[in-house]
């Protein structure tokens, strides 16, 4: 048994070397169901070609759809940090220190209401 395993083994080694050398000399392609197969290996070919193309395309929309991710991230950070700001500066007691260097007292007292007589008569 030994022996026809050997005899394999040593007669698919030429089958697979004359394979190789079959395909990389390009012979293969002179065959005649070859030739006449050969429109639709040109459109397997193409076809793998725009599916590669697809795949760096939608590669390159990835990239720039999580760098624009990112960058909304940061501008919603920002936008957070800078209303934290506004609504301090909009309190009451810091506007008061603020306008403190300026010579201005923020008044104790609500303002009055003003009325003349002409603005309460009503017009015909």
């Amino acid at each position: 048994m030994s022996k026809s395993s050997g005899n394999t083994a040593i007669q698919r080694k030429p089958n697979f070397i004359r394979a190789v050398n079959i395909l990389l000399s390009g012979r293969f392609l002179t065959r005649e169901y070859v030739q006449a197969n050969m429109p639709f290996i040109f459109f397997i070919v193409a076809m793998m070609l725009c599916y590669i193309s697809y795949g760096y395309f939608a590669e390159k929309n990835i990239k720039a759809h999580l760098q624009a991710e990112a960058s909304l991230r940061e501008s919603k950070s920002r936008n957070l940090s800078a209303n934290a700001r506004l609504e301090k500066l909009k309190q009451r007691s810091s506007l008061s220190e603020s306008i403190r260097h300026l010579g201005l007292i923020e008044s104790r007292t609500p303002p009055s209401i003003l009325r003349s007589n002409r603005s309460s008569r009503k017009k015909k």
